[in-house]
Protein backbone atom coordinates (compact mmCIF):
# COMPACT_ATOMS: atom_id res chain seq x y z
CA UNK A 1 0.00 0.00 0.00
CA UNK A 2 3.17 2.23 0.74
CA UNK A 3 3.70 2.08 -2.65
CA UNK A 4 0.60 3.02 -4.37
CA UNK A 5 0.25 6.05 -1.93
CA UNK A 6 4.24 7.21 -2.40
CA UNK A 7 3.69 6.82 -6.32
CA UNK A 8 0.19 8.41 -6.02
CA UNK A 9 1.48 11.21 -4.26
CA UNK A 10 4.39 11.85 -6.21
CA UNK A 11 1.98 12.42 -8.96
CA UNK A 12 0.56 15.37 -7.30
CA UNK A 13 3.62 16.82 -5.22
CA UNK A 14 6.36 15.61 -7.83
CA UNK A 15 9.55 14.02 -6.73
CA UNK A 16 12.53 14.84 -7.81
CA UNK A 17 15.01 14.85 -10.74
CA UNK A 18 17.32 16.93 -12.61
CA UNK A 19 18.87 19.12 -15.04
CA UNK A 20 16.02 22.22 -14.94
CA UNK A 21 15.17 24.49 -12.86
CA UNK A 22 11.66 23.10 -11.83
CA UNK A 23 13.60 19.59 -10.55
CA UNK A 24 14.09 20.51 -6.94
CA UNK A 25 16.54 17.50 -6.53
CA UNK A 26 18.31 17.61 -9.51
CA UNK A 27 21.51 19.60 -7.82
CA UNK A 28 21.31 17.04 -4.56
CA UNK A 29 21.14 14.16 -7.23
CA UNK A 30 24.11 15.24 -8.89
CA UNK A 31 26.24 16.42 -5.85
CA UNK A 32 24.92 13.46 -2.92
CA UNK A 33 24.62 10.31 -6.13
CA UNK A 34 26.77 10.29 -8.65
CA UNK A 35 26.68 8.40 -11.59
CA UNK A 36 23.69 6.89 -9.90
CA UNK A 37 21.33 6.24 -12.83
CA UNK A 38 17.66 7.00 -12.27
CA UNK A 39 16.44 3.57 -13.20
CA UNK A 40 15.68 0.89 -10.57
CA UNK A 41 14.82 3.42 -7.92
CA UNK A 42 18.73 3.54 -6.67
CA UNK A 43 18.45 7.10 -6.60
CA UNK A 44 15.50 7.63 -4.67
CA UNK A 45 17.22 5.83 -2.40
CA UNK A 46 20.28 7.51 -2.57
CA UNK A 47 18.41 10.82 -1.82
CA UNK A 48 16.40 9.48 1.14
CA UNK A 49 19.55 7.91 2.89
CA UNK A 50 21.37 11.39 1.90
CA UNK A 51 17.86 13.36 3.90
CA UNK A 52 20.39 14.92 6.07
CA UNK A 53 22.39 16.37 3.66
CA UNK A 54 19.60 17.70 1.10
CA UNK A 55 18.97 20.68 -0.19
CA UNK A 56 15.89 23.06 1.77
CA UNK A 57 13.72 22.81 -1.49
CA UNK A 58 14.28 18.60 -2.25
CA UNK A 59 14.03 18.30 1.39
CA UNK A 60 10.69 20.38 0.88
CA UNK A 61 9.42 18.37 -2.29
CA UNK A 62 10.13 14.97 -0.50
CA UNK A 63 8.11 15.97 2.71
CA UNK A 64 5.56 17.57 0.36
CA UNK A 65 5.14 14.14 -1.04
CA UNK A 66 4.92 12.15 2.39
CA UNK A 67 3.01 14.77 3.70
CA UNK A 68 0.29 13.69 0.43
CA UNK A 69 1.03 9.93 0.77
CA UNK A 70 0.44 10.05 4.68
CA UNK A 71 -3.01 11.88 3.95
CA UNK A 72 -3.88 9.22 0.80
CA UNK A 73 -3.28 6.20 3.55
CA UNK A 74 -5.41 8.23 5.96
CA UNK A 75 -8.04 9.07 4.14
CA UNK A 76 -8.36 5.07 2.37
CA UNK A 77 -7.08 2.45 5.30
CA UNK A 78 -9.98 1.32 6.37
CA UNK A 79 -11.27 0.51 2.71
CA UNK A 80 -8.18 -0.82 1.73
CA UNK A 81 -8.62 -3.20 4.96
CA UNK A 82 -11.93 -4.17 4.15
CA UNK A 83 -12.00 -4.15 -0.25
CA UNK A 84 -8.12 -5.17 -0.55
CA UNK A 85 -6.52 -6.99 2.37
CA UNK A 86 -4.84 -10.00 -0.18
CA UNK A 87 -4.08 -7.12 -3.13
CA UNK A 88 -0.08 -7.00 -3.44
CA UNK A 89 1.23 -3.97 -3.06
CA UNK A 90 3.33 -2.15 -5.74
CA UNK A 91 2.39 -1.06 -9.08
CA UNK A 92 -0.75 0.42 -8.52
CA UNK A 93 -2.72 -2.77 -7.34
CA UNK A 94 -4.19 -1.05 -4.45
CA UNK A 95 -5.64 1.86 -6.53
CA UNK A 96 -6.84 -0.72 -8.95
CA UNK A 97 -8.47 -2.52 -6.50
CA UNK A 98 -10.22 0.12 -5.41
CA UNK A 99 -11.16 1.79 -8.51
CA UNK A 100 -14.12 -0.35 -9.24
CA UNK A 101 -15.88 0.67 -6.27
CA UNK A 102 -15.55 4.24 -6.71
CA UNK A 103 -19.24 6.06 -7.60
CA UNK A 104 -20.71 2.94 -5.75
CA UNK A 105 -21.18 4.43 -2.56
CA UNK A 106 -18.76 1.51 -0.91
CA UNK A 107 -15.89 3.56 -0.07
CA UNK A 108 -15.24 6.44 3.02
CA UNK A 109 -15.93 9.61 1.23
CA UNK A 110 -12.55 10.77 1.76
CA UNK A 111 -11.17 7.60 0.12
CA UNK A 112 -13.39 8.02 -2.94
CA UNK A 113 -12.63 11.66 -3.29
CA UNK A 114 -8.39 10.39 -2.71
CA UNK A 115 -9.16 7.68 -4.97
CA UNK A 116 -10.83 9.40 -7.75
CA UNK A 117 -7.94 11.96 -7.67
CA UNK A 118 -5.20 9.45 -7.92
CA UNK A 119 -6.96 7.61 -10.56
CA UNK A 120 -7.49 10.81 -12.47
CA UNK A 121 -3.69 12.19 -12.31
CA UNK A 122 -2.63 8.43 -12.79
CA UNK A 123 -4.37 8.15 -16.27
CA UNK A 124 -3.22 11.75 -16.91
CA UNK A 125 -0.02 10.30 -16.21
CA UNK A 126 0.03 7.15 -18.77
CA UNK A 127 -1.55 8.70 -21.53
CA UNK A 128 0.72 11.93 -21.86
CA UNK A 129 4.00 9.81 -20.07
CA UNK A 130 3.73 6.15 -21.88
CA UNK A 131 5.81 6.52 -25.06
CA UNK A 132 8.67 8.23 -22.52
CA UNK A 133 8.16 5.73 -19.91
CA UNK A 134 9.16 2.93 -22.72
CA UNK A 135 11.77 5.21 -24.35
CA UNK A 136 13.30 6.49 -21.10
CA UNK A 137 12.58 4.47 -18.47
CA UNK A 138 12.48 0.61 -19.42
CA UNK A 139 13.40 -1.58 -16.24
CA UNK A 140 12.24 1.10 -13.65
CA UNK A 141 10.08 -0.60 -10.94
CA UNK A 142 6.88 1.64 -10.45
CA UNK A 143 6.40 2.59 -6.79
CA UNK A 144 8.14 5.09 -4.46
CA UNK A 145 7.69 7.69 -7.34
CA UNK A 146 10.56 6.00 -9.31
CA UNK A 147 8.72 6.41 -12.32
CA UNK A 148 8.34 9.78 -12.17
CA UNK A 149 11.78 10.14 -10.82
CA UNK A 150 13.14 8.73 -13.74
CA UNK A 151 11.38 10.89 -16.14
CA UNK A 152 12.10 14.34 -13.93
CA UNK A 153 15.72 13.30 -14.28
CA UNK A 154 15.55 12.72 -18.00
CA UNK A 155 13.62 16.17 -18.03
CA UNK A 156 15.38 17.81 -21.10
CA UNK A 157 14.30 14.47 -23.07
CA UNK A 158 10.99 14.30 -22.47
CA UNK A 159 8.27 15.06 -24.84
CA UNK A 160 6.34 18.29 -23.86
CA UNK A 161 2.87 16.78 -23.28
CA UNK A 162 4.49 14.61 -20.84
CA UNK A 163 6.30 17.20 -19.08
CA UNK A 164 3.18 19.08 -18.82
CA UNK A 165 1.76 16.03 -17.32
CA UNK A 166 4.91 15.92 -14.33
CA UNK A 167 4.76 20.16 -14.17
CA UNK A 168 3.41 21.08 -10.81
Amino acid sequence: MRTLFLFAAALAALAAGRASAEAPCAEDAERLCPGIPSGDGRLWACLQRNNLQLSSACTRNLQEVKRRAAEFKADCANDVFRFCPATPRGGGNVLECLRPHVGRRELSSTCENAVATAVEKLDEFRAACADDLAALCQGVQPGNGRLLMCLRYQSDKISSRCRQAVSP
